[in-house]
């Protein structure tokens, strides 16, 4: 088959094209040290590429938020811890104004140390994050979590909703706690059951909580332990109406047991006087130093008067040991999750390295074979231009 001239400067022009093309990408290659720079280059290994990329940046974008979450729970922790520690002081200032040698200064002097210490508490309770969110307020971030109303009680105004952070493509964290669940959903009493006196009561006698024996006979309803004489009583399920124990001798300080639960009464109770017991509720924490303040400006000159005194202040002591149980039940969780995050931090880490292994596989050069072939595609096209040269020069009249 006869070649044109016309076919020849194609075919010289054509091979000089591909080879400045192949030129440009080694040299490419070489400056950018990428073999994959783009689409045209490789589109299996540039889809994978692509895919591997977008892995990456949301691995990167859940640590950004894992770091987010460990903030606020390194936050939550410290306020709740430093709560706990108000509350340890509380209750030592209450076991002080339990001894019956104090004067009325000494009272007041607990009494003031104590209203300090409930202001620390709202202020650990509004505490904010470094963008000026509340950490105890749920998802109502911008929303005081805790307020005074005009009665003077201390009211919750987040929502009871945690944000939940996502550090991983298929896990979640939640970054705090409400304040309700931190500082109001705490059981009063022993957290199952709570006792107290009857108003009006005008014996000296006291009641000690105890606890639940039987946990099988326990019902949450409301008892009554009412002193027919002053050493005879009934038990009385004011939920029923029923009469438990009837025509008791009541000895100072014996065990009394009924209804799955022991309690003790010590001192000396009137005929009439009467004592409860029922179910445990939620008490804010700041509720219960409302009623600690209450109980130690009450008076105590009356012997009934001691009674109620000293009652209300072993009620206070429950009721502080059920608060500081929540606190440090809070700061259990709060350490887990921190223990989640920082474990999927490793795990993202792990993930990072191993994408950006095989995506080195993918695209990166081999720059001693780029080199290598640079020289070769370089020789070839300074051969192909001078080629293209004669070609391009020659006619007929050359063949004359």
């Amino acid at each position: 088959m006869r070649i044109s001239d016309a076919q020849r400067f194609d075919i010289a022009l054509n091979s000089m094209f591909r080879l400045q093309e192949s030129t440009a990408k080694y040299q490419t290659q070489i400056s950018t040290g990428l073999k994959v720079n783009n689409p045209a280059d490789d589109p299996v290994a540039a889809a994978q590429v692509l895919l591997i990329n977008e892995r990456v940046t949301a691995s990167e974008q859940y640590d950004r938020n894992a770091e987010f979450a460990e903030l606020n729970l390194q936050q939550t922790e410290g306020a709740v811890a430093s709560a706990n520690d108000v509350m340890q002081r509380i209750r030592e200032l209450t076991i002080q104004g339990k001894n019956t040698t104090l004067t009325d200064a000494d009272r007041r002097s607990i009494t003031t140390e104590v209203r300090q210490r409930l202001d620390e508490l709202k202020s650990l309770a509004n505490s904010r994050n470094a963008a000026g969110e509340y950490i105890f307020s749920g998802t109502l971030v911008d929303t005081q979590a805790f307020t005074t109303d005009p009665t003077g009680s201390v009211v919750y105004n987040g929502d009871q909703t945690s944000r939940e952070i996502k550090i991983s493509e298929f896990r979640t964290v939640t970054d705090g706690f409400t304040g309700f669940d931190a500082f109001a959903a705490i059981r009063n009493g022993n957290g199952t059951y709570v006792t107290d006196l009857a108003a009006g009561n005008t014996g000296s006698g006291r009641i000690v909580p105890g606890g639940v024996v039987d946990k099988s006979a326990y019902q949450a309803h409301d008892f009554r332990i009412t002193f027919t004489a002053s050493d005879t009583y009934d038990v009385i399920d004011d939920t029923t109406g029923a009469t438990v124990l009837a025509a008791q001798t009541y000895t100072d300080g014996a065990a009394i047991t009924f209804n799955g639960i022991q309690l003790t009464l010590v001192g000396t109770p009137a005929a009439g006087d009467e004592f409860l017991a029922g179910p445990s509720q939620n008490q804010s924490v700041f509720e219960t130093v409302d009623r600690l303040l209450a109980t130690l400006e009450s008076p105590t000159a009356l012997a009934a008067d001691a009674a109620v005194f000293q009652n209300d202040l072993d009620r206070a002591l429950g009721d502080i040991d059920q608060a500081m149980d929540r606190f440090r039940e809070v700061q259990g969780i709060v350490g887990a999750r921190r223990n989640t995050i920082e474990s999927q931090r490793v795990a993202n880490e792990d993930l990072r390295l191993q994408l950006n292994t095989v995506r080195s596989r993918l695209e990166d050069a081999d720059l001693v074979e780029a080199v290598s072939r640079l020289a070769q595609e370089s020789n070839a096209l300074q051969a192909a231009q001078a080629a293209f040269v004669r070609v391009q020069g020659l006619s007929l009249f050359n063949f004359l």
